[in-house]
């Protein structure tokens, strides 16, 4: 016999809701009954109306009346009671049980702790249960989530059950035309079983994702229908019709048994123990019963089908040995990525035959999982019967996409409530169906806002956060829905201001803003009142000490103001100690797109804490990175200081003792030495090294293998041009690595060529010549250098230093004696040998080293040429913000003595 649907699902099936609750089956004017437990007025002893709902499920089940529903609301609290239903309706009144309209994962109907079911019909006719979840912490025993006894013409649909029971849904006794549809059946739940002489039972429209049992398992019961389910990794069978069942249809499900150990968690992977097969029909069963129109994806080690006790493999051999399943086929469905695990297993365009292909004479509901009827793929041909456009599954597969939604002020971004909205969807469908109307929700509470616009407009009149839904109907009925950003709703208020300024030991301001206002903030201006632009960065470098004004400038999108000034005194912390009189070093660390400086005073044995050169827009953008930097200081007392950023050469001047205008420690503002009114571009600069004589500072830069030199006066202008020293001394191209010094009149440069030898070209400027010579051809030296640094002492000594491997070297050319010395092994006289990167300055007669170790700190060793002797390496400890002595660590260094 052919099976056909209930008048309830029917009904039913006509007037779905896609995505927002709210009722699915009408019922007469004034015969809803209300539930809701989250409701300071409800009461199990009230009228049942929205203004006084019922408390409990069961109040509402022990009075409706056929042709009523009852409305239950989403409860973050659930409702923990075993609903018992004992009232029926009539065919033309149907009694309904409410919750949301699409199976989710909210309003919860909860069993009693003694594991009883959530619902409970027995001897009852003409009930819908529909938009309830179903679930039980205790994921152990045999209690079904719903039972259903001696009942006919029951419809559960769309209804969500999670974990409890094996099986999830029972239906048991000599009753009739029970419906199971369009329900979610999640990981680890139970299936469906029917047993005890039921008629005409229909399984349709379902997702089975991972059921602890058979997912449809039927016992002793005749004409079942299991149509249109997606079926995957159960722990036993697919479908199993057993005992003596005849007149079963088993017609366009998606059957797929997948290996997934992490989510059959506790099922049984080898193949005893977990069914054998994923259809099965016993011999008491076969009579009637029909196979089709189905896709099956077995275990590879297990049958497809098993047909009166006999497995056949595949479809081909089940259709030669039986007529049935001509139409099936083997499809490993490959599942929307957007499902979670084993929910909501939707088809995708690599699924062809599942696509446009099922039967649709087979019993069912019209539409899908979601209430989406037939929607034609025009990719796919359509090979069902008749032409047929239906998707096998639960899942009907559309080209509608999830809808981009942005949801934003109307004339500002955010403000106080009432504030105005404005909603705008942009419906996708892949296959160029045009949009028929958008259903938003704003999310607080008011009826959803359906219309045929993309764009809509809404007022919130409380103060909170909010996000809204859409759901996007193509004209072929297709649905997807999207989700908002969030807008912010404040409570109405003034804008806001106040600040407050902490001062550091280098000239460095920081000023922390606290600002409130209910429309965004669009502009914070800071005037540190020592005539500098106006900014929005809140750290300022002062040129020197001084008191100065601080005006602190907010506006907000409501295009109001505040502002408000406080005085700042601004001074050096310390003496400057650095700067007296003594053997001093100026060493400039850097690493990423930051820079340090500090001064050491041997003679007063102290170091500065560690500060930074002044950062502007000229200097470098936040995330450049400055790959060298070169420090000298002149007979003028000017210490300047060099990075390379970006192939571009920059330099800074800072007052260490001179009479030319600037505080003593400040710093000038930094200039491009590459510009073009300065010493010009110079393509492809790798390495920088920097040497004064007298007053006059001279730059070295390595370019293509090449190395040369400009000189100036300050950083600012008065450059020369580019010379090319390689060319002038006849030196190869191939240099990799420079270090410059300077005894009397003369500039010598070290050059690391690419044949490893360390060559020093010398610029006599007295008179006008350059010369040089090869030290490793004439005195030997380390194989594989890769640094060179340099740096003068007394008496015309120029001392290069080099890194081989992780050890450290050093040769003396006397310009005076006229000779140059052997290679001493500073690693061995210092005992360290894990170096990266050297600098070298000189103070009086002691060579002073500052090299980065392979942790990436700063160590400092001093050779004294008066005593003959070497100092261990230490590590460089300065105070930074906190004012607590902290290693310096760098990425490139440089250091001058004066």
């Amino acid at each position: 016999m052919r099976l056909r649907q209930s008048a309830a699902l029917t009904a039913a099936a006509a007037t779905t809701v896609f995505g927002f609750p709210g009722a699915a089956t009408a019922a007469p004017a004034g015969t809803t009954l209300y539930v809701n437990n989250a409701s300071a007025a409800c009461s199990d002893n009230g009228s049942g109306s929205q203004a006084q709902p019922y408390c409990t499920v069961s109040a509402a089940a022990a009075v409706v009346q056929p042709g009523q529903t009852v409305q239950v609301a989403a409860s973050e609290t659930y409702y923990r009671e075993s609903v018992r239903i004992v009232r029926s309706g009539t065919a033309e009144q149907p009694i309904t049980f409410l919750g949301l309209s699409t199976p989710r994962a909210d309003s919860v109907v909860a069993p009693e702790p003694t594991g009883d079911s959530a619902f409970v019909l027995a001897g009852v006719h003409d009930v819908v249960v529909r938009g309830f979840t179903a679930g039980r912490i205790d994921e152990a025993g045999t209690v079904p989530l719903v039972s259903v006894t001696d009942s006919s013409r029951v419809v559960l649909d769309r209804n969500w059950y999670a974990r409890g029971g094996v099986p999830a849904v029972r239906i048991a006794g000599p009753g009739d035309h029970v419906t199971v549809s369009r329900s979610v059946f999640t990981l680890n739940s139970g299936g469906v079983g029917v047993t005890g002489g039921a008629r005409s039972t229909l399984i349709t429209g379902n997702d089975f994702g991972g059921a602890r049992s058979a997912s449809i398992a039927v016992a002793d019961a005749p004409d079942t229908g299991v149509t249109h389910n997606t079926i995957s990794n159960s722990c036993a069978e697919s479908v199993r019709i057993d005992g003596v069942s005849p007149g079963a249809v088993i017609e366009n499900n998606v059957v797929t048994a997948k290996t997934r150990d992490a989510v059959l968690a506790g099922c049984a992977t080898a193949a005893t123990g977990r069914g054998e097969t994923e259809i099965s029909v016993s011999a008491g069963s076969v009579d009637r019963t029909k196979v089709d129109y189905n896709t099956v994806h077995p275990w590879a080690d297990a049958a497809a089908y098993t047909w009166a006790g006999t497995p056949y493999r595949t479809a081909a051999e089940f259709n030669a040995a039986t007529g049935q399943a001509g139409h099936d086929a083997d499809l490993d469905v490959l599942s929307d990525p957007s499902a979670q695990m084993t929910t909501y297993q939707k088809l995708t365009e690599a699924d062809v035959p599942a696509i446009d292909s099922a039967d649709p004479t087979a019993p069912g509901v019209d539409t899908d999982l979601f209430g989406t009827g037939p929607v034609d793929d025009p990719g796919v041909a359509n090979t069902g019967p008749g032409g047929s456009v239906r998707d096998r599954g639960a899942y009907e597969l559309t080209g509608q996409s999830t809808p981009l939604l942005t949801l934003e002020g109307v004339r500002v971004s955010q403000g106080p409530a009432p504030f105005e909205v404005r909603a705008t969807a942009t419906g996708v469908n892949r296959w160029g169906v045009a949009q028929a109307e958008y259903l938003f929700d704003f999310g607080d509470g008011t009826e959803p806002v359906r219309s045929t616009s993309p764009t809509v407009t809404h007022v919130y009149q409380q103060a909170s956060t909010y996000s809204a839904t859409v759901v996007a109907t193509d004209t072929q009925g297709a649905k997807a829905a999207g989700t908002s950003q969030i807008v912010y709703v404040k409570p109405p208020g003034d804008l806001v201001m106040s600040f407050a300024t902490q001062t550091d030991s280098d000239l460095i301001t920081r000023v922390q803003v606290y600002d409130s206002s209910p429309y965004r903030i669009t502009g914070t201006e800071i005037d540190f009142g020592d005539g500098s632009a106006r900014t929005s960065e809140s750290r300022h470098h002062y040129a020197a000490p001084g008191r100065y004004t601080v005006t602190v400038t907010v506006t907000d999108e409501g295009g109001r103001t505040a502002r408000s000034s406080q005085a700042v005194e601004v001074r050096w912390l310390d003496p400057l100690t650095e700067l007296q009189p003594g053997e001093r070093v100026q060493l400039l660390a850097g690493s990423g797109s930051w820079l340090k400086s500090a001064g050491a005073n041997f003679t007063n044995r102290y170091w500065s804490p560690a500060g930074g050169p002044p950062a502007n827009s000229r200097y470098t953008a936040p995330n450049d990175r400055v790959t060298a930097v070169a420090v000298t200081v002149g007979s003028d007392r000017v210490e300047r200081a060099f990075t390379l950023v970006n192939g571009r050469i920059y330099c800074i001047d800072r007052n260490v003792g001179a009479d030319n205008g600037l505080p003593l420690g400040a710093w000038s503002d930094w200039a491009e030495v590459t510009g073009a009114s300065r010493a010009g571009v110079l393509s492809g600069v790798t390495k920088i090294a920097a040497a004064s004589i007298g007053g006059r500072t001279h730059i070295v830069a390595l370019a293509g293998g090449r190395v040369y030199e400009a000189s100036g006066t300050s950083g600012s202008g008065g450059w020369s041009k580019w010379g090319d020293i390689t060319a002038a001394v006849g030196f190869p191209a191939g240099v990799t690595s420079i270090a410059a010094g300077s005894t009397g009149n003369s500039l010598h440069v070290a050059m690391l060529g690419a044949d490893g030898h360390v060559r020093v070209a010398d610029g006599n400027y007295d008179r006008g010549t350059w010369s040089g010579g090869d030290v490793t051809a004439a005195y030997g030296g380390p194989r594989a250098v890769s640094r060179l640094a340099a740096a003068t002492t007394p008496g015309s000594r120029f001392h290069v230093v080099a890194i081989s491997g992780d050890r450290i070297y050093e040769t003396t050319g006397d310009y005076a004696a006229g000779y140059w010395t052997g290679w001493a092994d500073v690693s061995a006289a210092t005992g360290r040998a894990d170096f990266v990167e050297v600098s070298a300055a000189a103070t009086g007669n002691t060579l002073r080293l500052f090299a980065i170790s392979r942790d990436g700190r700063v160590q400092n060793a001093n050779g004294d040429y008066t005593a003959g002797r070497w100092s261990g390496f230490g590590t460089v400890n300065v105070n930074g913000n906190t004012g607590v002595p902290g290693p310096v660590t760098a990425d490139v260094l440089g250091a001058a003595g004066f």
